[in-house]
């Protein structure tokens, strides 16, 4: 009876064991969180670790914005997951990080039936403006700082990274496109390559852009129902990269400013970048 028991037991463990070996070598999508000194507030972050994750080995990671808040999104891990199992690109690390959604201020701003718009954080995270208030006024610069000093050194760190310019991506639509072409001209040397979808609110005409510079690698979509302005900035990007000899891949796709169209695109981007 004794070894029977203890034949029971081990038999227990090995299966313990090897489900725990399986389970450790599946994806894994979650959401966690660091505190910002610079915003003074917690930012949520999603995570999407490949299958066979291993801290030992090199990945190329995609930092993002505009992640929105789960708990678990299957759909999205196993599309993730399908482009690496098809080897349709190489095993890749996403970190996408959430937009503060409260309300911000409400401003003189109204809709065509007089309601007054409401900005949220996000808007002055994204969009560098001339808010008077001086809190609002600093949140673009200070979230900047989060997302560069903050964010991408914590991930390189907690995952035993430590990426070059080249093995860095970064992906936005709309505002948070914006955002990341202010990233792109500032801050030329952190990240390799730059995904940006119907910029909307960038400024990029009135940014200095140095002959000197080797700027990222650019790739930008947008739809020929959005407004004139967003083409315009697309041309004029078209123009300074021709202008500094750098490489660019600008379309222009069939619709409006429509996130269903930027989640399709994207996917065929990392394909393209990723393979």
């Amino acid at each position: 009876m004794k070894k029977l028991i203890l034949f029971i037991l081990v038999v227990f463990m090995i299966s313990c064991n090897s489900s725990k070996k399986i389970a450790d070598t599946s994806s894994k999508y979650y959401t966690d969180s660091i505190y910002s000194n610079s915003l003074k507030e917690f930012r949520l972050h999603n995570v999407y670790l490949p299958k066979n994750f291993n801290k030992k080995k090199k990945y190329p990671i995609i930092y993002a914005t505009d992640g929105i808040p789960i708990k678990f999104n299957i759909k999205r891990k196993s599309e993730l997951d399908s482009l690496i199992q098809a080897k349709l690109t190489k095993p890749f690390i996403l970190i996408e990080s959430h937009y503060n959604s409260k309300i911000a201020d409400s401003t003189s701003t109204a809709y065509g039936n007089g309601k007054k718009v409401y900005n949220k954080f996000r808007y002055f995270d994204y969009v560098p403006n001339q808010t008077v208030d001086t809190i609002l006024k600093q949140r673009f610069s200070k979230h900047m700082n989060y997302f560069v000093s903050e964010l991408i050194p914590t991930i390189e760190v907690q995952f035993n990274q430590k990426n070059k310019k080249e093995n860095r991506f970064f992906y936005g639509y709309s505002n948070s496109a914006s955002f990341g072409m202010n990233m792109l001209n500032s801050h030329p040397d952190l990240i390799g390559t730059y995904i940006c979808y119907s910029i909307i609110g960038g400024g990029i005409q009135s940014m200095e852009w140095k002959k000197t510079v080797n700027y990222p690698k650019l790739y930008v979509q947008y739809g020929n129902q959005e407004p004139e302005f967003v083409k315009k900035e697309a041309d004029f990007l078209i123009n300074k990269y021709e202008e500094l000899n750098l490489f660019y891949d600008i379309k222009q796709f069939e619709g409006g400013h429509d996130e269903h169209i930027w989640k399709k695109e994207f996917i065929k981007t990392i394909k393209k970048i990723l393979k």
